[in-house]
């Protein structure tokens, strides 16, 4: 009778023991699972969000000697526009049509013809654009220029970037070229594919940076409607640069 006690007593004990293992590893199972659930509702899917809108400025001119330089008068219409095509090579660059904001621009440049940070930033919210792009020419001895281009971000909480370069006329595009990709990797953090290719020079951009000047009236006193002849021979080679540059309401497309 006693043996048979013991007996049953080992029994229940094996079982309470063996359902204490059970609940145990029940519960490890729960928790895991609901680590893992846990881990995947913070994680957070990165969403391509799509080009960068941006808004290019005229330049300003800067000159240590009185008088007026006819040379940088026309570099700073013709740069950003040498900007505006060679950003067409980086497909995560969306430019606002220089036609739209310049009418804005002129009234926020005033008489100066010049733009600070919070002025440029003012500007990109006001034509929907995350940055705008100012930039500031001058001579840097006999045949070279000195070219400062500030991207401003629209918002206050993201830090500006500079590019700065002195480079002969010639070699501008390549320069806009080679900033305007080390910015676009600085915002997006993907690396941008160097491509093997030359810009063309500033000095093949002197008759483009006098129309948009006589265009808008930036140095100029303004004549809109005039550069048809400018339009047409560089919109055979690159329409769409055209299009950006000047109205499609009084330039028609020579394709057209």
């Amino acid at each position: 009778m006693i043996d048979r006690i013991i007996k049953l007593w080992k029994r229940s004990k094996i079982a309470s023991v063996r359902g204490a293992l059970f609940a145990l590893a029940a519960a490890v199972l729960l928790t895991v699972s609901g680590q893992t659930a846990c881990s995947k509702k913070v994680r957070v899917a990165i969403e391509d969000t799509g080009p960068v809108r941006v808004v290019v400025l005229p330049f300003m001119v800067s000159t240590e000697k009185a008088g007026v330089d006819k040379e940088l008068q026309w570099a700073a219409m013709a740069a950003p526009a040498l900007l505006v095509k060679t950003s067409r090579r980086l497909p995560d660059i969306e430019i606002v049509p220089f036609w739209e904001v310049m009418p804005v621009a002129i009234s926020v440049a005033g008489a100066a013809r010049s733009f600070d940070d919070d002025s440029a930033a003012s500007l990109a919210n006001w034509v929907s654009a995350q940055w705008a792009v100012i930039g500031e020419v001058r001579r840097s001895g006999s045949f070279s220029y000195s070219f400062v281009v500030d991207f401003i971000p629209a918002k206050s909480d993201t830090i500006p970037f500079r590019h700065i370069r002195t480079r002969r006329m010639e070699n501008v595009g390549t320069s806009f070229y080679l900033g305007l990709r080390q910015w676009l990797r600085y915002v997006t953090g993907r690396p941008i594919p160097l491509l093997q290719v030359r810009e063309p020079g500033l000095q093949r951009m002197q008759p483009l940076g006098e129309a948009l000047d006589k265009e808008y009236g930036w140095h100029v006193t303004a004549e809109p409607g005039v550069a048809h002849s400018i339009v047409n021979e560089l919109a055979l080679d690159d329409e769409d640069w055209m299009g950006l540059m000047f109205s499609p309401t009084l330039y028609t497309s020579p394709a057209k």
